[in-house]
């Protein structure tokens, strides 16, 4: 029987969420695998913590977690078509700001992100806007992220 898994699409992952990832698997002993094209550091030594440095094309961390990981696991991405991809393969999205990516919302998140791109192209929104990170936002990616781990560990 496979265990489950956590998967992180790690390039744009804040510290403190890698962090409260990795408390939660070395308490419930699951293998965590960050994907990125460059290393991404933490600060746990255990072997089911892995760093999947994937080759530096475009995409190529996110094939890498789409194509390994399952439905037993859960993963964690900003990355919205990527949550697209892995949704439509009925597997466990969730961002680091605590929401879980669903059939019925992706859609809006893809909206958004084209309504975003035209923007940028017609000169309107200038860059990435740079959105804070606090305790907030960290709260809720742990209510998420227990939840849903929860949820996974008890279907699995």
């Amino acid at each position: 029987m496979n265990k489950t898994r956590i998967f992180v699409d790690a390039d744009s992952c804040p510290s403190s969420v890698r962090n409260v990832i990795l408390n939660k698997a070395a308490e419930k002993s699951l293998e965590v695998i960050f994907a990125a094209n460059r290393n991404i550091p933490f600060d746990f030594e255990n072997p089911l913590f892995k760093m999947k440095i994937c080759p530096s094309g475009k995409d190529s961390a996110d094939s890498f977690i789409e194509n390994e990981s399952s439905q037993k696991d859960i993963i964690i991405t900003r990355d919205i078509l990527l949550a697209g991809r892995l949704l439509k393969k009925n597997k466990t999205v969730i961002n680091d700001r605590g929401t879980r990516f669903t059939e019925k919302n992706i859609s809006r998140f893809l909206e958004e992100r084209e309504l975003s791109l035209q923007m940028e192209a017609l000169g309107l929104h200038k860059g990435k806007s740079r959105k804070v990170f606090g305790e907030k936002e960290l709260s809720s990616f742990k209510e998420c992220f227990f939840r849903e781990l929860e949820a996974v560990l008890i279907h699995s």
